[in-house]
């Protein structure tokens, strides 16, 4: 048969089930057909166009100027009445929203954040989690979205940064965080402290642990172990059934396939009368494929423990395909906590390595949103704190979290 049959034929393959490679506005869906199984295609993960990364990059120098022009004299960032708590916490968000937004660790007012950042004392967990992960951009401050070759462990060939760069100063700091977490962990949750249990400040605690791992800390294996354990338990028992549209990012290429799911979320408080909502849905897959990556190669990690996490990632994507909005917060009356979402989004998608949520290529469309909802001053705002709104909008645009090291879902099982 001669070549060019052939070429066109495959051609024609790719263009059904990934119209994610077409320019334009047809960029972001992905072709349905709910009757069919679909066998897994390797496909390439194009980059996006030109003319918009350029946009986006506009909006995050723009975004990250209205940051920097709202820090203090003493190096902090002025928090709201509600945040008076948590200065440590809005500060440390603040200067990671800078660093991935492109600010170099050698500009002063970055200097100047950290400095004072450790005059605070460690009270919250959200705060921690924050200021780990803050640490942690400080000596990796690089494109995180870098291909990550890892040996059959699951380790990473070439090390993180951090790993070398650290100073001993700053390491005893990460420590000082890292026993905080571990000494406020009630079985595989965390809390404020004070008040109930949430899965939002249990994700915070992981991420800022995860930060710590990739810096070198060894974590002990029991506390992803019971966190997996609560997290799972969190999950909606019960689902829709869905044909679910997966895909898995693999370096330059991506694997993208259907398989039968049940459309799961999660709460803020589980067991609670809450809403399930795409915040925590996403924060609860997150953590997940935090756990799941930690506990690759340990034995503890069972194929029955790996079996259920595959699950509940490929039931919350279900949850998002059949939920999925950037305008709002789903599932939250009145949209609540929007951009709060949008980098609950963000953190789900790339530590699940998934380009898409259902049909939708969720960070273009995010992105096309935040660049129309940019305020002219550079700021976003959707109630009183625009440092906050900003924030998670430059860590939505730069695709600040870091990729898995292992494969989350895999096609075939």
């Amino acid at each position: 048969m001669p070549l060019r049959p052939i070429l066109l034929a495959l051609l024609a393959v790719i263009l059904v089930v990934a119209p994610a490679l077409l320019p334009g506005p047809t960029r972001g869906a992905w072709a349905e057909d709910e009757g069919t199984e679909q066998a897994p295609l390797k496909i390439a993960d194009e980059q996006y166009p030109p003319e918009f990364r350029a946009r986006v990059n506009r909006a995050v120098d723009k975004g990250v100027e209205f940051l920097m022009a709202q820090q203090s004299v003493e190096g902090s960032w002025p928090a709201t009445k509600e945040m008076l708590d948590h200065r440590l916490g809005h500060t440390a968000l603040m200067t990671l929203a800078c660093l991935k937004g492109g600010v170099t660790v050698r500009d002063p007012q970055i200097r100047k954040a950290f400095a004072w950042m450790r005059t605070q004392k460690m009270t919250h967990t959200y705060d921690v989690g924050v200021l780990l992960m803050a640490l942690h951009a400080l000596y990796s401050p690089t494109d995180e979205r870098q291909i990550v070759e890892v040996d059959k462990y699951g380790e990473r060939k070439i090390k993180d940064p951090c790993l070398t760069d650290m100073t001993k100063e700053d390491r005893a700091w990460m420590q000082k965080g890292v026993d905080f977490l571990l000494k406020h962990q009630e079985g595989g949750h965390w809390r404020y402290p004070e008040n109930g249990v949430d899965l939002s400040n249990t994700q915070y605690a992981l991420l800022g642990l995860w930060a710590a791992s990739r810096c070198g800390f060894k974590i002990p294996s029991e506390v992803w172990m019971t966190s997996l354990d609560w997290l799972l338990k969190s999950q909606e028992r019960q689902g829709r059934a869905v044909k679910l549209l997966v895909n898995e990012v693999r370096g330059e290429y991506r694997i993208a396939w259907t398989e039968d799911a049940r459309a799961r979320g999660f709460r803020y408080i589980p067991g609670n009368p809450t809403p399930v909502t795409g915040a925590m849905t996403t924060a609860g897959m997150a953590s997940v494929a935090i756990c799941q990556d930690e506990l690759w190669g340990s034995r503890k990690f069972t194929p029955a423990l790996r079996a259920a996490s595959r699950r509940s990632i490929r039931d919350a994507l279900a949850w998002m395909q059949d939920n999925f909005d950037v305008t709002r917060n789903p599932g939250e009356p009145e949209g609540a906590w929007h951009y709060y979402y949008l980098y609950g989004i963000e953190r789900a998608g790339m530590l699940a390595r998934s380009r898409f949520m259902g049909s939708h290529d969720w960070y273009f469309v995010g992105a096309e949103w935040l660049l129309q909802a940019q305020r002219s001053d550079g700021g976003w705002h959707q109630a009183d704190d625009a440092q906050i709104d900003t924030a998670f909008g430059i860590l939505f645009l730069k695709r600040s979290s870091t990729r898995t090291r292992n494969p989350v879902i895999t096609s075939g099982g």
